[in-house]
């Protein structure tokens, strides 16, 4: 029963393993976070927003020039490296105090994370074959989610007191050496046969990115739409915080996979991103409806939205995951995916401001506001993305990273 739930060969089982250990320490920090910069560090909730705010859009903007230096300098040794550099770092916060060196310790922290991810999905794509590549990138982002889940739960016993505080830091620490030691395991990928073709001359591609970011937004729906719903319409039932929360994370772990069939083609891809943006659209007017219903059934509508949130969630992450390889198959580098990164989280970064916004300014009504805009950004996908396809399909494909797969 266990050996079916793993990945057939030793190397996707190896990328496996490393993203487990990188979630589990993950979970297990982020949990403890907010109470660890207060306690320890000495920092204000505002220091902190205002931290991790700088820390995120330089890690945005920072992710195409490092991009390009792991395409010079290798990949496996920048992921072996990177892992190093994040060990490292963590135990800085049982160190640093006060904010200018809690701002510099975050700002490096978050840009060594947004490093890791590309460079981890090239290596993706030297362990799979291509037309397992979606499926594969599917089944980490479940394994990431149950890690994730299960770190958190073991890190809440740390909160009681100071010492634990300080052994969640160096789990955290201790699972980003034991990734960079499973890392040496995977395939040393070959370098392109031919230059690259620069994406930043593409503005199919610069746009197809950037619409298909929106749809994430609905990170910042769940993660602030659902909190603000909750005090507003039930202030005295805020356990659907959480309940909300680890629905959220079952789903993403049971039925990512299954969602994410058929995206490895174009076609697909771009039929998951439009259907992903109108299932969140849904899942705003569910909201709408719980603000305007009864007590009892509004809590059900509720939960409701909230499945359907993380349904398309699943949704627009299947299709990106297709999009990144099928926009680019003739240029499968770091410095690609990096710029295919940024496109997707520019938007990202003013989820949350939006979401507050709208709740805000329009009330109950702001959920219909965002509806309407996961909606418009669908209509807008769909030929978006099949011109941005075409234009894909013309370039000729020069063989990097297929003969190396598997």
């Amino acid at each position: 029963m266990v050996r079916r739930c793993l990945p057939a060969s030793s190397q996707e089982r190896a990328y496996a393993l490393i993203t487990s250990v990188d979630s589990l320490g993950t979970g297990c920090f982020l949990t403890v976070s907010v109470v660890l910069f207060v306690r320890v560090v000495g920092v204000t909730p505002t220091q902190i927003g205002t931290a991790l705010g700088i820390g995120g859009v330089l890690s945005v903007l920072a992710r195409v020039p490092l991009g390009r230096l792991a395409d010079r300098f290798g990949h496996r040794g920048t992921l072996v490296a990177v892992h190093l550099a994040r060990a490292a770092a963590f135990p800085g916060y049982l160190i640093v105090h006060g904010f200018p060196a809690f701002l510099l310790l975050s700002v490096l922290i978050l840009v060594l994370d947004g490093w890791e991810s590309p460079v981890r999905k090239v290596l993706l794509y030297a362990v799979a074959q291509p037309a397992e590549r979606v499926r594969i990138a599917a089944y980490n982002r479940s394994v990431y989610n149950l890690a994730f889940a299960v770190g958190s739960l073991l890190a809440t016993a740390a909160l009681l007191d100071r010492a634990g505080l300080y052994l969640v830091v160096l789990v955290n620490a201790g699972s980003f050496l034991l990734a960079a030691a499973l890392a040496l395991r995977l395939p040393r990928p070959t370098r392109p046969r031919q230059p690259p073709v620069r994406p930043w001359n593409s503005t199919h591609y610069a746009g197809a990115g950037f619409l298909l970011g929106w749809l994430f937004v609905c990170t910042s729906v769940l993660t602030i739409g659902l909190p603000l719903q909750v005090l507003r319409t039930f202030p005295h039932r805020q356990w659907l915080i959480g309940l909300g929360m680890a629905i959220s994370t079952v789903l993403a772990v049971g039925l990512q996979v299954r969602l994410s069939r058929g995206t490895v083609e174009l076609a697909g891809s771009t039929r998951a991103a439009v259907r992903g943006g109108l299932v969140l659209a849904t899942a705003c007017l569910l909201c709408y409806l719980s603000a305007i219903t009864g007590r009892n059934p509004a809590v059900a509508v509720l939960l409701a939205g909230v499945g359907l949130l993380s349904i398309g969630d699943l949704l627009a992450s299947a299709s990106a995951w297709g999009l990144s390889y099928q926009l680019r198959r003739h240029d499968l580098t770091a410095h690609n995916q990096s710029v295919w990164s940024m496109y997707l989280s520019l938007p990202q970064l003013l989820g949350p401001l939006l979401v507050a916004w709208a709740l805000t300014w329009f009330g109950d009504a702001g959920w219909l506001v965002l509806a309407g805009g996961f909606v418009l950004v669908s209509a807008l996908l769909g030929p978006v993305l099949r011109t941005a396809g075409k234009l894909a399909e013309q370039r000729p494909i020069d063989g990097y990273y297929e003969e190396s797969a598997g």
